[in-house]
């Protein structure tokens, strides 16, 4: 989905218990649907009914969020025209509920809209209301395993202490049947416990090409993340041998590694891995378009794993091409620590409601914002992801995360495409984690003029406490403090820390981190800062602008400047077009005077998205040198 939608329920009946947000009447449509949609709340919340209950729906009904803006426009436009045939009725979303979706009627063109005057508009509606039937649904639960179940008939020897004991694998899968039975799901919906993945392996690997290029990618994930890109085969063998002996483990799912002589065993992977392949396997080898429902996907999952599960859902190109939909409870704050990096991601807040003594239960639905703490207090638990990984990065805030980020997934990809003896893959959160200081006593510490000698050495002594149970890498602005100022003093005192476990990092050559940025990064990324009216009818002409204005005035220059006196002399360079600015002020400026930045997260996050080629970047020594120090850090923690 390219934005949320509203997703309005065919049988509203069943969920008559649930409200969204203070309204009096019972939910019928769930706001800003997306494309991952996470449902938290504690437990007895009403949320893994809720989701039950949407599994069960049988057309999946979409409507752009826009669609009572974009239609009232029209009849604004209509009731204020000459030419108008009668004055035509404004909707409220209930109405439209009502009139186009409760009651199936069709729109009433003499009603609603005049044709003679709104013939190019009469579609206004119906184009933006989309009715799916059929929708493939798949269902995983929390009753899930890779592992094959057992019974088992015991027998006691002569000598009592001793008993022999007969195991005989559950050919049936009896957590799909469970779940069947428990919650009335019919067979249409596709549930997956894991229980029958040797079944579907065999299968997909006998089926037709479509099929099979399907598993192939789910090979290439596994292979990336856990065997260092080196090429896997995952096999359905039956073991003859084993079958006439009368065992139960002939049905064996193998994984051939590169050129090493041993296959693994499936079941003697990490119960991690195992977790995650479940939960993987079926969203790889899903058709286009279906909708996952997925009950607590964090179940065995380290919060890096964690991580890569959310990395995958809503950033593999493969996966993204397939338009998938997922609707996911969670317990994890973690998870949900992870969506603020997302767009495509819409959080739901369960909470009981108060009823009268007597009655039936009733729940309370509210759409909060990405990163909103309140929904935190619902799981009872705070991030600690940072004392989990083998070490931690520190930083000011989100827009040096995704620098960081950025830098090392470029120098990265640039090891492992020359095959350099130094690359290692790393994976965010098991290797290493990002703890942002700002809003802390380090940044504090770091940033105001003044501080108290006592407080600086109770600060130091935190940081040397906590760098005895986590490596850390502490990456400092200097703010273009001179070493001898305060300011200064503290920062060359901080330095001074460093211990095996601590590396502080000052970044002494350059103002703020955004004056790291060199000429081939803002060519790429500076036309997300201009006017979107005219980008519309001059792209390819304003992005010549940029590249021409960028041959005459160099960032390099302006390292210990504020980035608004580059971005200035750019603006002035790139010029106007119809009398319009190209480039938007998104510096400060104060009676001619330059300052910082103003949408620093959004520039560090299209630093991070467009994917720069390690040969540019190191063209930058403090980027070349920042990155490899980094990464060096990682490396020897992991040692």
């Amino acid at each position: 989905m390219k934005q949320p939608y509203h997703l309005i329920f065919e049988n509203s009946e069943q969920f008559k218990d649930y409200y969204l947000n203070d309204e009096t009447e019972p939910i019928v449509y769930l706001p800003n649907f997306n494309t991952i949609n996470i449902i938290v709340g504690a437990n007895n919340s009403g949320k893994s009914r809720f989701m039950r209950e949407l599994l069960k729906e049988e057309k999946i009904i979409l409507v752009n969020t826009d669609i009572l803006e974009k239609y009232n426009q029209v009849v604004v436009d209509h009731n204020n025209s000459p030419y108008r045939n009668g004055n035509l009725e404004e909707l409220s979303f209930s109405k439209f509920y009502q009139v186009f979706i409760n009651n199936k009627k069709k729109i009433d063109s003499n009603r609603y809209f005049n044709i003679n005057t709104f013939k190019n508009r009469f579609d206004v509606l119906q184009e933006r209301i989309y009715t799916k039937s059929g929708v493939k649904k798949f269902f995983i639960p929390t009753l899930r395993t890779a592992h094959s179940l057992y019974t088992a008939v015991h027998e006691r020897m002569l000598d009592p202490r001793q008993i022999n004991s007969t195991y005989t694998r559950l050919d049936e899968d009896v957590y799909l049947e469970t779940i069947r039975k428990n919650y009335s799901l019919d067979k249409k919906i596709d549930i997956f416990t894991g229980m029958d993945l040797y079944e579907q392996v065999l299968n997909s690997r006998n089926a037709e090409k479509n099929v099979r290029n399907r598993f192939e990618s789910f090979e290439k994930f596994l292979s990336v993340n856990f065997f260092d890109g080196k090429q896997i085969d995952i096999v359905a063998k039956f073991n003859k041998g084993e079958s006439k002996k009368g065992k139960t483990d002939s049905e064996l799912i193998l994984i051939h590694v590169g050129n090493e002589e041993n296959t693994r065993e499936l079941h003697h992977l990490g119960d991690g891995i195992q977790a995650l392949i479940i939960l993987m396997y079926k969203i790889f080898m899903a058709e286009d378009n279906s909708f996952f429902f997925i009950d607590e996907p964090e179940l065995n999952l380290h919060p890096g794993m964690q991580r890569l599960f959310l990395e995958q859902i809503s950033t593999n190109k493969e996966l993204v091409n397939k338009r998938l939909t997922y609707i996911i409870s969670t317990h994890s704050n973690h998870f949900l620590d992870l969506t603020l990096e997302k767009d495509n991601v819409s959080i739901y807040s369960f909470a009981p409601k108060q009823v009268e003594k007597g009655k039936d239960n009733q729940f309370i639905i509210k759409n909060v914002n990405r990163g909103d703490n309140e929904i935190l207090k619902h799981l009872g638990v705070n991030n600690s992801s940072v004392f989990l990984a083998n070490c931690s990065i520190w930083v000011e805030g989100v827009s040096d995360r995704n620098y960081i980020k950025a830098f090392l997934k470029s120098y990265i990809d640039y090891l492992a495409k020359n095959e350099d003896e130094k690359y290692k893959s790393l994976k965010e959160d098991i290797d290493y984690a990002f703890f942002e200081y700002a809003g802390s006593n380090i940044e504090h510490y770091l940033f105001e003029n003044e501080i108290d000698k006592e407080d600086e050495e109770v600060i130091n002594k935190e940081i040397n406490a906590l760098a005895l149970s986590n490596k850390i890498f502490l990456l400092a602005d200097s703010d273009n403090a001179k070493k001898s100022t305060k300011k200064g003093i503290r920062l060359k005192n901080l330095e001074d820390l460093a211990t095996n476990n601590l590396k502080p990092r000052v970044i002494w050559e350059v103002r703020e981190i955004e004056n790291l940025l060199i000429n081939k990064i803002w060519e790429k990324i500076l036309i997300n800062f201009c006017n979107k009216k005219l980008l519309s009818e001059h792209r390819e002409e304003i992005q010549n602008k940029i590249s021409e204005a960028l041959k005459i005035v160099n960032s390099n220059d302006y390292k210990k400047e504020y980035i608004g006196v580059f971005l200035n002399k750019i603006d002035k360079e790139i010029g106007k077009i119809d009398g319009v600015n190209v480039l938007n002020k998104v510096y400060k400026e104060n009676e001619g005077v330059f300052g910082t930045l103003i949408p620093k997260s959004d520039l560090s996050k299209y630093v991070l998205e467009a994917d720069f080629d390690w040969e540019d970047l190191q063209e930058s020594d403090e980027i070349k040198q920042l990155t490899e120090d980094v990464y060096k850090f990682i490396i020897d923690s992991m040692n």
